[in-house]
This record gives C-alpha cells, structure tokens and sequence, in this order.
C-alpha cells in the first residue's frame, strides 16, 4: 500500500510539474525583421527573453554586413575572459518546455571572424532556468578549434572520434544542428552536425542532471532556456562572430 501510494504521488507530481512549467517547444528567428537589438526583446518572452553583456566593451547588434540567408544576422563583440570571470555576449530564449524522453533540435549558423586561437570558447548552451539563474545544463564548446559537447554538471565531456575530428571553418557560414535526447539516466543519445557532417554520435549519456527537488539548481526533469551568441569567451582573444537562421525545436 505504501509503494502505491508514493508511486501515486509520483505520478500527481509529474503531470502538475509538466502543467505548471509549461511552455513552448517550438521557436525560430532569421533576424531579417529587426533593426535594433530592442526589437527583439518584448515583454513576456514573445521573442527572445534577456542578453548577457557581463563586460561595457560587449555587444549584439542587428547587423547587414554578413547574413547566411536574406540580409541580416545578429552580431557579437565580446572581450576576452579573465581572472575575474567570463566575458559573455548571448541571446536567450527561456520559459521553454522540453521534458525528459524528448529529442530537442537546435540548429543556428555561425561565423566566426579571424582565425586567433579561442580555447574554450563557448557557442550554445541548452540548460534549465531557475529562480537565481540557470540550472545545470550542456553547451557546445570550442577546443583546439574542435567543437564538443561539455555538461555543466559532472559527467565527461562528449567529444569528437580521436583521428577524425573537424576543425571549426572560420570567416565562412557554419551551419551547426545539434540533437539532444533526454535521459536523467544513461539514455540519452547526443548528435551533433556540422554543415552537414555528423561530426558526434553518442549513446547512452546522461543528458538531463538527476531531480535534486529544487532544494539546490538542479532540474525538473526538463530543459527550459537556450542560449546562443558567445555564451563564454575563451581568456585568450577578443572576438567578434554572427549567427543567423536559428530554430529550437523538439522533434520527437
């Protein structure tokens, strides 16, 4: 009778979370509508929901200089990290609503200007929101001018087969999908392309932190908030990038 009961409570719990948090699983973006960063920021997350600018030198800007389709993309200046914490220039959209079991998408195109060296550069990042900031999550990194996939809680990152790894093109349009089933146990699965090439085919990863029940940030068993832009510069050079043509989405 006690099993039932917690298993019973169990189940209340999880369709009143998937009711309270709800939220959309579909968002896309080309920029070609705005002409300021402000545009793109309206109340109650109808675009785009908050920017990090952690540096004044940083910036976003609506730009027409490059764009992968049409005429505009969003452009990024930030300033080199150092010891007192990340330089960070990113756009977010949260109060989004992938659940565990679900394969969520996020496809962008990117260009990196110049070809200085950018260790740990950090470009995507798929996490949870939380009331004092986002909760542990995954986000694509840049080493060794390599893309891999590294957890913001303590599982190995998923990087590239030794020996046929891709470096990252610069000052050209590069068109990044990632795939991402979620698992709080070990049956996630983690693909990753690059125009075209799967550059990244794991199985079996824990993509989703294990349900701490809020006491500390942690997950409900979902993801909520995607992140693109330089969501963490590397501590080696300033950089400036676009991105165009994004779309988060879940696709099965």
């Amino acid at each position: 009778m006690k099993k039932l009961f917690i298993i019973s409570f169990l189940l209340i719990l999880g369709c009143q979370k998937k009711k309270f948090f709800d939220g959309p699983n579909f968002f896309q973006d080309d920029f070609e509508s705005y002409s300021t960063l402000e545009e793109l920021l309206l109340p109650n997350d109808q675009l785009w929901s908050f920017t990090q600018l952690t540096r004044n030198a940083n910036s976003i800007s609506v730009d027409t200089s490059k764009a992968h389709s049409g005429s505009k993309s969003l452009k990024f200046n930030a300033i080199r990290s150092d010891d007192d914490g990340a330089s960070k220039t990113s756009i977010a959209k949260q109060n989004m609503a992938f659940w565990e079991g679900e394969t969520v998408r996020l496809k962008a195109s990117y260009f990196i200007e110049d070809t200085k060296s950018l260790e740990w550069l950090f470009l995507m990042d798929l996490e949870e929101q939380t009331a004092v900031g986002a909760g542990p999550g995954m986000r694509l990194a840049l080493v060794n001018n390599k893309l891999r996939v590294e957890h913001k809680y303590y599982v190995d990152d998923i990087v590239q087969t030794e020996g046929d790894e891709l470096d990252f093109p610069r000052n050209q349009w590069v068109e990044l999908i990632w795939e991402v089933k979620l698992s709080q146990k070990k049956k996630g699965t983690v693909k990753l392309w690059q125009d075209g090439q799967l550059i990244i085919d794991s199985k079996n990863n824990k993509t989703l932190p294990t349900d701490i029940l809020y006491s500390q940030q942690g997950t409900k068993g979902m993801y909520s908030s995607c992140e693109i832009g330089i969501t963490a510069n590397s501590k080696e050079n300033d950089l400036t990038i676009w991105i165009d043509d994004i779309k988060f989405e879940k696709v099965d």
